[in-house]
């Protein structure tokens, strides 16, 4: 039973610190629950987050309603560690996580694997966005950072993972009743965006639960502190997502369905940059175009979970995945885009998982055995050849196992993941290219001790290969043919770290919660991209070094939710000079205060260290501050009725972060929205 049911929580930092009215499994289970402790989903069983031996962050529904996110990239900022890559464009956001991912004008997701609802989001293209999701439909973002997650998820993520969970049917009907719903009407100042949504939720019976949820989104400029147009989008954006489960006894069959749909007129082509209006040559820009960008994830799912077999937990999941853009010539001939840079690109994605989960505890300890199997083929394609999108075929399988064994207050969870991929360039690729296969070979040990009822320390070794994409094997950037020699990128990660929870220590009543986490990592033939302009090319160096971590902490008394979170990373190369995917050193801290039963209050702040660029350029540090409200009456004719209210950047700071590949990042927004439960 949480013992603050109203207040939902606050983020470490605006993270890892959500509430979630639920029952934990046995193993999970303490002596007493803690309201600043969440539940993570995506670490192996579900655990509470103090109990899982890697750093882990958890945005739930109340700190995104307080986020009120116009993009993916509003609530992934709230995260240590995490630093966007993009722009503050909906469809220009790519991401970083502890100098891992993204960090060139490809945009590409390199060491980060990106999951929707469990499957797999990836979309690579010259100057545009790697992520376009629908942030209205979200319930819950968890970030694990670190290769933890690889066993799980899939091999390279030496970054880590960003699973995304959309809402479900039971989030939206109310208790005892069989149909519920909320519509809600919003506005954004920058980028000037307005929405409408509406999500509806069916329990028809016992056994079967559906959902739909329709939103539009009609998005504008985003504007910098000088009130000068950063990034034009242009773009009118209907989303759909719908879902379906029946149960037959121990049974179940599961169908879910997301779909974005975004038309944009006089889009900018460079949506990390905007125009660059002169960059090159008097008159030069990238150029504005009538473009569309489609997203769709369909996937079925078959489970089987028998009541008197614990060793069977099974599930069966068959799933297409598209990410697609079609760029058009726009309307204004001064402003017109590269012929190489027209036409339509995407990448489709099918798989098939089976993954099973297997209760082998006795008397003595606790045992889960989780095995699968993965096979999976990714068409990546291009209507126009361009040296910037090669064509290519990737197909891959892989097996795997992660065992959690809890011995008393000793929790050790071992991994390990094989698979073999095989890469395969289309005719339209007009460099001389050979298929290329790798292989990936993946073990993890983890483990966490829980001193006593307050702390716990942890620590984890783990090696991850990360596999050479289609675009870095066969990208001929114009005039240099491709690197027929690159090498996948193998790490070592280390991690120690230890938590602490505990109440009642200043005043009665009152709770604390503290997680530090300190990182190594090894990396031999890292990926980078070498040169520039025409001349640029993929290339392996030998070694790169990675090291730094995050501290995050929370602490709630009466009405009052405070946290701090703090993010540090070094990275270099064997060489000793600076790595170019560095984001900054931040410090984040949010004070939420409920004042009564109808408002909460709430301001944020982060605080980022400046960082010097490999290229002899300084980003200079910066302090952004955020704040909301949130208007929720109880009673009266107004029940039922949510009204937010938000400011960020409300000093108009002028900034860009060091993650970036230019800026810079959007000034003052206003939000407002307004929402009813029905």
């Amino acid at each position: 039973m949480l013992r603050h049911p109203i207040r939902a929580g606050l983020l470490a930092g605006t993270t890892c610190l959500t509430v979630f009215a639920i029952s934990l499994p046995a193993a999970a289970q303490q002596a007493q629950t803690y309201v600043l402790d969440p539940l993570v989903l995506r670490a192996g069983k579900p655990k509470v987050a103090s109990e899982v031996p890697q750093s882990v962050s958890v945005v739930g529904a109340q700190e995104l309603d307080d986020i009120a996110p116009v993009h993916i990239g509003e609530v992934l900022a709230t995260v240590p560690g995490v630093a966007g890559v993009g722009s503050g464009s909906f469809f220009g956001q790519g991401f970083n996580i502890r100098g891992f991912g993204a960090a060139s004008n490809a945009a590409s997701e390199a060491g980060i694997v990106q999951l929707i609802d469990g499957e797999k989001k990836y979309y690579e293209s010259y100057r545009q966005g790697a992520l376009f999701v629908e942030p209205d439909f979200l319930r819950q973002v968890e970030v694990l950072r670190g290769p933890g997650s690889s066993t799980l998820y899939g091999s390279g993520a030496l970054g880590g993972v960003i699973a995304m969970e959309t809402i479900e049917a039971g989030d939206l009907i109310p208790e005892g009743k069989t149909f519920g719903g909320k519509a809600k009407i919003g506005y954004a100042s920058n980028p000037e965006t307005i929405l409408g949504s509406v999500a509806m939720g069916w329990r028809l019976t016992e056994d079967f639960e559906a959902l739909a949820a329709f939103a539009w989104r009609k998005l504008g400029d985003s504007k910098d502190a000088d009130g000068d147009t950063i990034v034009r989008s242009n773009s009118k954006t209907p989303n759909l997502l719908l879902k379906a489960k029946k149960t037959f006894g121990d049974q179940y069959v599961a169908f879910s369905y997301q779909h974005l749909e975004a038309k944009g007129e006089d889009q900018d082509f460079n949506q990390l940059e905007g125009s660059q209006k002169d960059l090159f040559y008097p008159g030069f820009s990238w150029g504005v175009g009538d473009i569309i960008t489609r997203d769709q994830t369909a996937k079925l799912v078959w489970g089987w979970n028998p009541q008197d077999n614990r060793y069977v937990d099974l599930t069966a999941t068959l799933s297409y995945s598209n990410t697609m853009k079609d760029v058009r010539q726009g309307d204004d001939p001064a402003e017109p885009i590269m012929e190489s840079l027209l036409g339509k690109r995407d990448y489709r994605l099918w798989k098939l998982k089976v993954a099973n989960v297997a209760d082998l505890s006795t008397s003595g300890y606790d045992h889960h055995l989780t095995t699968g199997f993965e096979v999976w083929k990714q068409d990546r394609s291009s209507q126009v050849p361009s040296s910037s999108h090669p064509e290519g075929y990737t197909r891959a399988w892989s097996a795997y196992a992660l065992s959690e064994v809890t011995y008393g207050d000793l929790t050790v969870n071992s991994g390990l993941r094989y698979e073999r991929q095989r890469t395969e360039p289309k005719d339209s690729v007009s460099f001389d290219a050979d298929n290329r296969e790798f292989e990936a070979v993946e073990p993890q040990v983890a483990a966490i001790y829980r001193l006593n009822d307050a702390w716990s320390v942890f620590g984890s070794v783990a090696y991850v290969n990360r596999i050479p994409s289609v675009d870095e094997l066969y990208d001929g950037s114009m005039i240099t043919a491709p690197n027929p020699n690159l090498k996948d990128e193998k790490g070592k990660n280390i991690e120690i770290g230890a938590s602490y929870r505990g109440s009642s220590l200043i005043a009665d009543g009152d709770e604390a919660v503290m997680k530090i986490t300190l990182f190594r990592n090894h990396i031999d033939d890292m990926i980078v991209r070498s040169g520039g302009g025409p001349s640029a090319y993929y290339t392996n160096i030998d070694k790169a070094y990675l090291k730094g971590g995050e501290i995050e902490a929370s602490y709630a008394i009466g009405g009052w939710d405070l946290g701090a979170a703090v993010s540090v990373v070094a990275g270099e190369d064997q060489d000793g000079a600076d790595l170019e995917t560095l984001p900054n050193d931040r410090l984040t801290l949010q004070a939420v205060y409920m004042a009564g039963d109808a408002w909460r209050i709430g301001a944020r702040s982060t605080l980022a260290a400046g960082r010097d660029k490999p290229d002899g350029t300084h980003r200079g540090g910066y302090g952004v501050h955020d704040i909301f409200a949130t208007w929720t009456p109880q009673s009266g004719p107004a029940q039922g009725i949510e009204v937010h209210m938000g400011v960020d950047n409300i000093t108009d700071r002028d900034y860009t972060p060091a993650s970036w590949v230019s800026g810079p990042a959007p000034g003052r927004n206003f939000k407002l929205s307004v929402s009813r439960s029905f």
